[in-house]
């Protein structure tokens, strides 16, 4: 059974006329009466009665009928799905998200996306880094933000700089070191880490762990919680320290200090398959490069340092 099978003899049980059917398909009257036939053929029953004088379903025609209309209206659904995907109005755009990210930049981008695209669904993953090239490799999301030393040097991905953010220590504002603007990350080896929770992989964890190590010790590592609030509230108590990209911060806090450390920036990227040819991610990332475009024309948001008073 064929999708034109379908389509004939809806046209026909519509119509109760092959000839006018016919027509209506623009094809030829024999043409139409083969396959109308092969079809009552295929299900072993009788579908129209027809004579010189006229056509009537029968009792199974009547029956096929609503389920006929039922799939081929799903078809017409389907394939006007697909043109709308293909002309960039409809379809799903898939964003992969992480921690350090944090900034206004992708929630403006993608509001001005729903705008623009009201019949495209848009679906965030929250993804930590080393699951995001997977997921973009395989299809199952068209976008991530990714550190630059995360992504290396990969010739089946395109990235765009997005972000460039100074690491941070945060002390509680009691701290001995908190009336110092700089601090050198090996000065805080005998320190207490409190901890971002990561569920999936522990990737604040980790990012941690890796950056102490370059600095010649391993951290100890305190309270750990699973909110950016949750994670200042602790060290504001006294439970211990920790390290953020500048972009993450509260302005101003009085019971926290922000240092400048010697870590190297942050370079985040938003990175895409390069054969990914979807038309809505080339839209979005329109958008993302003039959301960048018009940040870079203002004037840069002064750091975060001691001198930061409530």
């Amino acid at each position: 059974m064929e999708l034109r099978h379908l389509r004939y003899f809806s046209a026909v049980a519509e119509l109760l006329n092959f000839s006018r059917a016919a027509e209506k398909l623009h094809v030829a009257q024999p043409a139409l009466s083969r396959q109308v036939r092969a079809l009552e053929d295929e299900l072993g029953v009788r579908l129209f009665e027809r004579n010189h004088a006229r056509v009537r379903l029968t009792d199974a025609g009547r029956t096929f009928y609503p389920h006929v209309c039922k799939i081929l209206a799903g078809v017409d659904i389907g394939v006007a799905a697909v043109r709308e995907v293909t002309d960039g109005v409809g379809g799903e755009l898939i964003v992969c998200n992480d921690w350090r990210v944090g900034s206004d930049l992708v929630p403006a981008t993608l509001a001005e996306f729903h705008a623009t695209h009201p019949r495209a669904a848009v679906t965030l993953r929250d993804l930590p880094l080393h699951e995001q090239l997977p997921a973009l490799r395989a299809g199952k999301a068209h976008l991530g933000f990714i550190v630059r030393d995360v992504l290396g040097m990969r010739d089946d991905i395109d990235a765009l700089p997005v972000l460039h953010s100074p690491l941070m220590a945060v002390l509680p504002a009691a701290h001995s070191l908190a009336g110092q603007r700089r601090v050198k990350l090996a000065e805080l080896a005998a320190e207490t880490w409190t901890m971002i929770d990561d569920q999936e992989a522990m990737g604040y964890r980790a990012f941690i762990s890796q950056l102490c190590r370059l600095s010649g010790f391993s951290p100890r590592c305190g309270v750990s919680t699973n909110t950016l609030e949750g994670f200042l509230g602790r060290i504001a108590s006294g439970f211990g320290i920790g390290l953020l990209p500048h972009h993450i911060l509260p302005r101003r806090s009085p019971l926290l200090r922000y240092l400048e450390t010697d870590c190297d920036p942050i370079e985040l990227c938003a990175v895409w398959n390069r054969s990914e040819h979807s038309v809505l991610l080339q839209d979005y990332l329109d958008i993302l490069r003039r959301h960048l475009a018009k940040a870079a024309r203002k004037p840069p948001r002064r750091r975060a340092s001691a001198a930061i008073q409530a």
